[in-house]
């Protein structure tokens, strides 16, 4: 039985968020959980210092209330779609709306959750995105204390995941996680470690390869030996192997030491064509 049980979902307009909504609807559903909807109002952007000419003051704050009513009444639409989509999927669904700095609400919001799902354009701004990054999703990866999901338009349920594993504690970390929500059953799994020496990236994926077969699940490893950038040879394994799922931990092991969210993470967010489940 799948342990998954509550899902966190970031509310915003830019275009893999409605991929995130999907993504986290169809989830919700498949695994029974509940699902949240988090929207923040971020008020010290919306109010943020201007140039003004000298005695515009009164104007500023005039235009500074209307864009926050705009933002409250954007929000509340944004309430009722989410509530009546979860309806429509027959998902339980509830809204957390606050004012606040969005990357502290949502890492404060994940502790009653289970896991996060989040466009990685998404910014809380209302701005509309452009698919790439946001850099709230990568302060969000940091010290984060739930799972992500970070999702591209087009998202959807998976059906083949690869696990990039390179043993450190976080990618083992991301790998248990993974399997014992029950996210793993059902899907054809593929295992990658990358590393200069043959032997060592071997030896590196039997452990994980032992560890799921522990859980009964089957898994074809793919070592690769290489001293270039672990990213580049990610990407490729993810399309050669048609998954559309990448699995890994935000750290790793020689080049992905540098902090997933400095080189290798930073990449992969930027270039990975389908969603991402990171841990730390």
């Amino acid at each position: 039985m799948a342990n998954l049980k509550s899902l966190l979902v970031a509310l915003d307009d830019t275009p893999s968020s409605q991929s995130a909504l999907n993504f986290a609807l169809a989830l919700a559903g498949q695994h029974k959980a509940r699902l949240t909807g988090i929207n923040v109002l971020d008020i010290n952007w919306l109010t943020r210092s201007e140039p003004t000419p000298m005695g515009a003051g009164y104007y500023k704050h005039h235009a500074d209330q209307v864009r926050l009513q705009r933002a409250h009444e954007k929000a509340e639409a944004e309430r009722k779609e989410f509530l009546t989509a979860c309806s429509t999927a027959h998902v339980t669904g509830s809204v957390i709306l606050i004012e606040g700095q969005p990357v502290e609400e949502v890492r404060a919001a994940a502790i009653a959750h289970d896991a996060i799902v989040i466009g990685r354009d998404t910014d809380f701004h209302g701005d509309s995105g452009d698919g790439t990054p946001a850099r709230a999703v990568g302060r969000i990866l940091k010290g984060l204390p739930r799972p992500l999901f970070v999702t591209t338009e087009g998202a959807h349920l998976p059906k083949r995941a690869l696990i990039a594993y390179d043993g450190s504690n976080q990618a083992s970390h991301a790998l248990q996680l993974f399997v014992l929500m029950g996210l793993a059953e059902g899907l054809q799994l593929h295992l990658v470690s990358v590393h200069p020496e043959a032997g060592h990236a071997e030896k590196t994926l039997k452990s994980a390869q032992a560890y799921l077969h522990l859980h009964g699940l089957s898994v074809t490893a793919h070592p690769v030996i290489s001293g270039g950038d672990p990213s580049d040879e990610i990407l490729t394994r993810t399309s050669v192997t048609g998954a559309d799922l990448l699995v890994m931990g935000a750290y790793g092991h020689r080049g992905w030491r540098e902090t997933i969210l400095g080189s290798c993470t930073s990449r992969l967010l930027a270039h990975a064509k389908v969603p991402m489940f990171i841990y730390q």
